[in-house]
Parts: C-alpha cells; structure tokens; sequence
C-alpha cells in the first residue's frame, strides 16, 4: 500500500490578518501564527478562522491574564510571548497551550528549570544564512536542557537539508515569514515530507570504524613482537 510521506515537522505560518490566515491554510500550513502586538487585535484577527479543525495561536510582546481570557473566548489554541513579559497566572496548559520566546543568552539553569511550568515548546527566531555548527549547538542546548520541542523561524526557500538539520536539532514545527506567499508554503511543505527519517545512532549497529588506533593495543603488539624477536 502507497501511504504518503509524512512532513518531518509542523509547518506554522506567520499571519497578520484573517485573509492571510486562510490562504495560508488553504497552501497546507498545519497552524497559523497571528502577529497582531496585542490580544486584543490578535483575537479580532482570529474571528471567522480559529475553530475546532483549525490550530491558530497568537504571538505578543506581552501576555496577561486578562489577555489570555480574551485569546480563549477567541478560539486561540496557543500563545507565544517571552518570560519577562508573561504573567504566570496567564498560563494554564489546561485552557491553552503556550510557548516561550527563547534566545541563546538564556541561562542553562533556566532552561532546566521549564518543565514544570507545562510549555509546549520555545520560541526560536533563526538567523538568515547557512547554519553553522556552533548555531546547532545552541539549538541543541536549548532543546535538550529545557526538554521541549523548538518552534523554530525558518526561510521559505529552505533546502531538505537545512530541514534535515533543523529537525536533528530538535525543532518540532517550522515557522515561515508572514512575506511568505501561498505558493512558498506549498513548497515547503512538499520539501519537509522530503526530508529523510532520522537514522539511527551508529554505535547501535556495532559496526563503528575506529578512526584513532588504541594506544594500548599498540603497545601490547610492540611487545608481542619483542617476545617473538627473542
């Protein structure tokens, strides 16, 4: 049976508006991002998209209780803000979901101290450019020390193998620009189910090359050898 490669990560797209919200949706976006600066601009772009088929999430300089009551009554099924500006009685993962804005300055410490508040993930805007190996790293810190999923800005033009590589470090949902254009999202959907599923360690098979030779093997051979001179 012919079964359809799934995308190797979500595809969330940036929006600003309802209209941009549906054309969006209708290229194969899984989630809409409305940026609006304000809950309350944000929960009025929301009004005719968010519903039950439809995961729309709102993100904010700043989250209130308030405002989170008003994403709610909107349909908003998450929210994205940083941790400075986010009140702590506006999150309960048991009305909506929430995502923390993350950086690389963020202490190791904080990071492990995430998991009990129920994030669903951080928040990660990317620099544009080939990504180089000390940028994965930071990726890779974030994700492991914090234990979460990363939702990670992303340029529409992206390669199957920058995917690749923002899916080994631990990025769970891609987000495109709110410039990008219906045809783009299509695209990069298509290149995300392109995307080769995660291979497994090498040392699991058993079968790894030993690229640096024994020290002690050596001088155990030396010695073998002086035996058999003698």
């Amino acid at each position: 049976v012919s079964r359809e490669q799934p995308r190797a990560m979500a595809l969330i797209a940036l929006v600003s508006s309802a209209t941009q919200a549906r054309a969006a949706l209708d290229a194969g976006a899984d989630a809409v991002l409305f940026h609006a600066g304000d809950a309350a601009t944000a929960a009025a772009a929301m009004e005719g998209v968010a519903g039950p088929k439809v995961a729309a999430g709102a993100l904010l300089h700043a989250l209130s209780e308030a405002d989170a009551e008003t994403l709610q009554a909107a349909g908003c099924d998450f929210a994205v803000s940083a941790l400075e500006t986010t009140d702590s009685g506006a999150v309960d993962p048991e009305k909506m979901g929430h995502v923390v804005i993350a950086h690389e300055g963020i202490e190791d410490n904080t990071l492990r101290s995430l998991p009990p508040l129920g994030l669903d993930g951080l928040y990660v805007e990317r620099p544009a450019g080939a990504m180089k190996l000390s940028t994965q790293l930071g990726l890779v810190r974030l994700a492991s020390f914090s234990t979460t999923g990363l939702l990670a800005t992303v340029d529409p033009q992206a390669s199957v193998s920058e995917l690749r590589v923002l899916r080994d470090s631990g990025v769970v949902a891609v987000v495109a620009p709110a410039s990008a254009a219906s045809a783009d999202i299509a695209a990069l959907g298509a290149r995300l189910k392109e995307v080769p599923a995660p291979r497994k360690p090498r040392r699991e098979g058993g079968g790894d090359m030993a690229l640096v030779p024994s020290v002690k093997s050596s001088a155990a051979d030396d010695e073998d050898g002086e035996e058999e001179e003698e």
